[in-house]
């Protein structure tokens, strides 16, 4: 199993990930249109901090590289496909994005589009209700490669999968090398694959035609969701004892991590 443990060092660190803060936001009109009473999306917020912690600001020492409490450091982006809407769940996610028409058209069978795909079914313990797909996970530069974005990831999934079968995520390229032409097929293969390995690392699995499908009927999300934290927890600590709140960084050793240096869908670290 992937674990998600940092490829670059603590002394790297922009500030204390144990700071960190999601906060989730939805808004909808009182009465639904169009597609919004099927596709419901979410846009979670990650922050360092809160604003007005000042308490907090004081314990850092004053270190010039720490971004302001409550400076957003990046975002994820996820959407609730409703079931039992009398919408066609296939039509909504063409409309919104190719992304999603990507994951949906796996997911569902052909009837109509309606009803969950005879694979989905197999694959999932009880595939019935909701889907959550996981469209996007985003981190500025400077906190990327500690793996922050699976863990990040797995407590959003927690909050938001309830009456959710499954989460669906289809991880590629989303980001490129400034010289594109770095980018061959080989490096491609090579990065989706890395990044393939950072979502198994919080319980998803290959599905078919490249989305992967997290059950959260079955308790390893969870399990793998309590080694993340514990990862998350001693990242926090080791960045502490560099000193690098304090008086500057400190020889600190770090421990590996294979780090695509690219975005996926969902976009990570």
């Amino acid at each position: 199993m992937a674990s998600a443990r940092p490829k670059r060092p603590v002394t790297e660190l922009p500030g204390d990930p144990g700071r960190l803060h999601l906060h989730y936001g939805h808004g909808h009109p009182a009465v639904p249109y169009d597609y919004e009473d099927t596709l419901e999306s979410w846009y979670v917020a990650i922050t360092y901090g809160t604003a007005g912690d000042e308490e907090w600001e004081d314990e850092e020492g004053g270190d010039s590289r720490a971004p302001a409490a409550g400076t957003e450091i990046g975002h994820l982006i996820l959407w609730r496909l409703r079931d039992y809407t009398g919408g066609n769940r296939w039509e909504v996610a063409d409309a919104e994005s190719g992304d999603l028409e990507v994951i949906v058209s796996a997911v569902l069978g052909r009837a109509g589009r309606t009803g969950y795909s005879a694979a989905f079914e197999k694959a999932v313990t009880h595939p019935v209700g909701d889907l959550l797909i996981l469209d996007r996970v985003s981190l500025d530069t400077a906190w990327r490669g500690f793996g922050l974005g699976p863990v990040l990831a797995a407590e959003a999934i927690r909050r938001l999968s309830g009456g959710c079968c499954a989460v669906a995520a289809f991880p590629a390229m989303g980001e490129y090398p400034k010289d594109r032409e770095q980018a061959t097929e080989t490096y491609r293969r090579q990065a989706k694959k890395k990044i393939a390995a950072l979502w198994e690392s919080i319980g998803f699995q290959p599905f078919r035609r490249g989305v992967w499908v997290l059950d959260t009927a079955l308790c390893q999300p969870e399990e793998l969701m309590l080694v993340r934290r514990a990862e998350l927890h001693a990242l926090g600590a080791a960045f502490r004892r560099s000193g690098l709140s304090e008086s500057g960084p400190a020889d600190v050793t770090a421990v590996a991590e294979d780090d695509a240096k690219a975005s996926a869908r969902p976009r990570t670290i």
